[in-house]
């Protein structure tokens, strides 16, 4: 099989897919993908038998009959837009993905993964060869579906990858124990399916470089898995770090950290060899491929955020292209599928007036240049109407570059960088260190067509706080604007995360400790960072207790001007008298309205509507902010 480029769309699921078939939005996916000028897509989240099928029904199921005109259709579109389209096949074993199932997990062996709630059933030989036939009948349905070739995914911790584990893999019959009987299943499994494929349909498959987690494979073992496989005729291996949990790396990892792990299954088996795994841009790839470390080089985020990604390399429009922030906000949380934090048109599709010249342009004005203003401006300048922006600070991004302050969160500037570059290509009239009164606001609306009010949000005020203690914001600790308090080598301060459960309070905690502190966090939560992304949650938590980070969930704070500092339980019980020479006070953020609108809702009519979008409406995430830039430049 012959591909256009070296840049592959790793597998990313959409969800988008009812009953076990790709919808409409599914295949739209794929399109956008193949039109952005990638050479090669691997479609994940297809599975072999109803023993892994989703309550949700949310995962392709491609032993179903039902399947193949659906994938019949992305093949084709894919096809028409010059790309190759393999399809990655998968059984998860044990593991559910956060899903319900009405059937039991099952496994190898009757260990129970840490991320889920029930012990696996051990299956039977009878079963084992049952699972074997739904991989020859899935394959076989690809092939009909016209697909260009097959993945198996045996990485992960999913089920080959289990079988292959002696930490997953217990077993004493013909399946278990050695290193031959433990490769046994994938061997049948790549039998079955070379039974159903025509000689030009290709076989790939995806294992973990590292496994990263304890007593769990390595680089050695995963080498040896390959030499193995490659002896069965193997096409290409597809290498990554990690099982589920920890495979979709957020900002706070390296770039490219499964390329080593790559270069020595390249070196082993002479197998072309694709590695993917935080490989945001084009340069990174290139540097991969000219090193001799891979043939093929994945993306999947960078490529949700900009599907163009291939296209604008090509044609040296490399400013152009929407960087990925790795921060797992949107693309993860499936609800109800995917989304992107800084791409609005990833789950909702293009709107139809985008990339339309309007046929009379308007005067636009936006106030505020964070990220809701900041693609309102974009995308309406992108239409043709003339706009100019009104930033109060002396630089872009609101409190989108407060956040990029914080420990291993600094790619979030990269949104504001790009949309910033984009305004200057459509030639936007910025305007910084530009507060607007309400004078300056009437004056405004005497002149535009359409006001856009996107002034963002602010820190609600601290309460007073009890005698002796110093209290601030989160703004203040990210941004280094702490009081001139003694040195704070062992000194006490107590971070308190009122109701929100995401990154602010958790980022001044870690950068206190990081700046000597001896830090307490405390939430009247029953859950530690229950709304950070799930992916993140992890690492977050294992750097805060390597900071020596004392956490506590279910306690409210109580300051009074005249009492002590008391930390009560949220369910009952003593309250604690404490003394923090330092207390960072989280709460909810507050909208920013500019001088002479009171309304937040907007003002219509003359002389000219208002529209108030993002965090000066409601606060809120980064998502959303993007999500109504976008559609209001849209509608203008």
């Amino acid at each position: 099989m012959t591909v256009r480029n070296r840049l592959v769309a790793l597998p990313a699921g959409t969800s988008m897919v009812e009953r076990g078939v790709p919808t409409h939005g599914d295949v739209e996916h794929f399109e956008r993908l193949a039109a952005g000028g990638v050479g090669m897509i691997v479609g994940g989240a297809i599975v072999v038998h109803p023993t892994t099928t989703l309550r949700s029904r949310k995962l392709v199921e491609a032993y179903a009959d039902e399947v193949v005109p659906a994938l019949r259709d992305k093949v084709e579109v894919v096809h028409r837009h010059g790309a190759k389209f393999v399809g990655q096949l998968v059984h998860l074993g044990r593991e559910f993905i956060g899903g319900e199932s009405d059937r039991p997990p099952v496994a190898p062996s009757a260990i129970k993964t840490p991320r889920d709630a029930y012990p696996p059933h051990e299956l039977t030989v009878r079963e084992i060869d049952d699972i074997v036939e739904g991989w020859r009948v899935s394959t076989a349905n690809l092939v009909k579906a016209g697909l260009d070739g097959v993945e198996i995914h045996a990485a992960h911790g999913y089920l080959v990858a289990q079988f292959f584990s002696p930490l997953t893999n217990r077993r004493t019959d013909a399946f278990g124990g050695s290193f031959g009987n433990r490769m046994r299943f994938a061997h049948l499994v790549v039998e079955a399916m070379r039974s159903v494929m025509p000689d030009d349909f290709v076989l790939g498959v995806r294992l973990s470089g590292e496994e990263e987690i304890p007593g769990g494979m390595g680089i050695d073992d995963c080498v040896r898995i390959a030499e193995d496989l490659a002896g069965l005729g193997v096409d290409y291996f597809s290498i990554t770090h990690g099982t589920r949990g920890k495979y979709v790396k957020d900002s706070s990892h390296a770039d490219a950290v499964a390329v080593p792990s790559a270069a020595r299954v390249r070196a082993a088996t002479g197998v072309p060899t694709l590695v993917g795994q935080r490989i945001r841009d084009v340069a990174t790839a290139d540097a991969v491929v000219r090193a001799g470390h891979a043939d093929l080089v994945g993306m999947a985020r960078a490529l949700i955020a900009d599907p163009e990604l291939p296209l604008k390399s090509a044609t040296g429009r490399l400013d152009e292209v929407r960087g990925c922030l790795g921060i797992n906000q949107d693309c993860r949380a499936f609800d109800p599928h995917l989304h992107c934090a800084v791409n609005a048109e990833i789950g909702r599709g293009r709107h139809p007036a985008v990339g339309v010249r309007v046929a009379t342009p308007k005067q636009v004005y936006v106030i505020g240049g964070g990220p809701a203003g900041l693609e309102a401006a974009r995308v309406a300048a992108g239409r043709g109407h003339a706009v100019t922006l009104f930033e109060g600070a002396g630089q872009l991004g609101g409190a989108v570059r407060v956040a990029a302050a914080a420990p291993h969160r600094a790619t979030l500037i990269d949104v504001v960088d790009h949309l910033e570059r984009e305004l200057k290509r459509l030639r936007v009239d910025v305007n910084l260190g530009a507060s607007i009164d309400a004078e300056d606001l009437a004056e405004i609306r005497a002149m535009a067509d359409h006001v856009v009010v996107a002034t963002g949000s602010r820190p609600a005020d601290l309460p007073t706080p009890s005698p002796g203690s110093t209290v601030v914001t989160v703004d203040d600790v990210l941004l280094g604007r702490l009081p001139d308090l003694p040195d704070p080598a062992g000194r006490h301060a107590l971070v308190y995360d009122e109701d929100d459960g995401f990154w602010p309070a958790y980022s001044a905690a870690e950068a206190l400790a990081r700046a000597g502190w001896r830090t307490r966090l405390v939430t009247p939560l029953t859950a530690l960072a229950s709304r950070i992304p799930a992916e993140s949650v992890g690492p977050l938590l294992g750097r805060l207790a390597t900071a020596g980070v004392d956490l506590g969930v279910g306690h409210r704070l109580h300051m009074a001007p005249d009492g002590p500092l008391l930390l009560r339980g949220a369910f009952g019980g003593e309250p604690e008298e404490i003394a923090p020479a330092l207390v960072v006070w989280h709460q909810p953020r507050v909208p920013v309205l500019p001088g002479g609108l009171t309304d937040p809702a907007g003002a219509e009519g003359e002389p000219a509507p208002v529209s108030v979008i993002g965090d000066s409406l409601a606060p809120r995430r980064i998502g959303h902010a993007i999500a109504e830039g976008y559609r209001l430049g849209a509608e203008i």
